[in-house]
């Protein structure tokens, strides 16, 4: 059903009692909000130290409803960004805007307007989640996200190398270099097989990763990262272990502290090798002599967004399987457009 513009009453207030050190912005969308959420945070993002607040109001699918967001954001000096795709509708709440003087931005209407131009065709005018015709592609592309993300999870921190022939994507890195949490990123975002496997200074890599004949070293990234952050991130970590196990002590849990050691990389006293810079360096070392080794391509994650990196890699990927992707389209690549 429609969002109910009164369950945002007392945070919406908050925002407009500090009206004169932060800005609000409300997100209008007939849908979840993903699109507009991302498209807004993304903007927000360029520029510095501003303090902005941000209400999101979903499912919006009538005129009374958008006129009611309107009133309060006329109300509270509030913004307006909106991504409505029936254009009835999108062309009355620009309108609304503007006789209430309320700032106000349609993402979805110029690429609409451009496209319906471009390919001489009408929109539908609907939202997409709720057109009949839809729905059969719609389940197509979530179910084959499901099943790249299930194979993800399997294929997670080495734990299947026996399923990297099968990736679309294998990404190898040092400890804490990001593996995980790009390799689900990636993975939901393309709805791409992704691996993952820990290139650890005292063990070799498996023997299926160093399988020319199965692997292709073009699918094959190696993230890598600067060692001051390297060093920070796996400090962190070891004061989070170490303070787990103090807990555990506290409890009297002796047993179940000493089970949750890191193997190799501490010791009961909470001495570790693992984040010493010199070990780092020597890690780093180990993973970029592979690298050059197999023919890996580097991928540097220093100070940057998993989703940024997702998307570099998903585009490198098209750049390089376009044409075998385009002659089976049976596939499980998609398109990060």
């Amino acid at each position: 059903g429609e969002f109910e513009v009164d369950a945002m009453d007392d945070e919406a207030t908050v925002a407009a009692s500090d009206a004169d050190s932060s800005k609000l912005i409300f997100l209008l969308t007939d849908g979840t909000g993903a699109t507009v959420k991302s498209s807004v945070q993304r903007s927000l993002d360029q520029f510095e130290a501003t303090n902005v607040r941000t209400r999101l109001f979903s499912f919006v699918r009538g005129e009374e409803i958008a006129a009611s967001i309107i009133q309060k954001a006329s109300e509270r000096g509030a913004m307006i960004i909106s991504t409505i795709r029936v254009r009835v509708l999108r062309e009355k709440i620009l309108r609304m805007c503007e006789l209430e003087g309320v700032p106000a931005v349609d993402l979805l209407g110029p690429s609409l307007d451009g496209l319906e131009s471009y390919l001489q065709r009408l929109p539908v005018n609907v939202p997409s989640m709720y057109d009949p015709g839809q729905v059969r592609v719609l389940s197509d592309a979530y179910y084959r996200r499901i099943d790249a993300l299930q194979f993800t999870l399997k294929a997670d921190d080495g734990q299947a190398p026996w399923l990297l022939a099968e990736a679309d994507v294998i990404l190898v890195g040092v400890s804490r270099s990001g593996k995980t949490p790009l390799s689900v990123t990636l993975s939901q975002s393309t709805g791409l097989r992704v691996a993952n496997i820990p290139l650890v200074l005292e063990c070799p890599p498996p023997k299926e990763l160093l399988d020319e004949s199965t692997i292709d070293p073009q699918r094959v990234f190696c993230l890598t990262v600067s060692p001051s952050q390297l060093k920070k991130i796996r400090e962190t970590r070891l004061e989070q272990r170490l303070g787990v196990k103090a807990m555990e002590a506290a409890k009297g849990q002796q047993l179940l502290q000493e089970t949750i050691t890191p193997s190799g990389n501490g010791s009961g006293n909470g001495k570790s090798n693992y984040a010493d810079r010199a070990y780092i360096l020597k890690d780093l070392k180990n993973a970029f002599d592979l690298k050059e080794k197999y023919g890996w391509t580097q991928i540097d994650v220093t100070g940057r967004a998993v989703e940024d990196i997702a998307s570099q890699i998903g585009e490198t990927i098209n750049e390089r399987f376009e044409n075998a992707l385009e002659k089976n389209k049976g596939g499980n690549f998609i398109s990060l457009n």
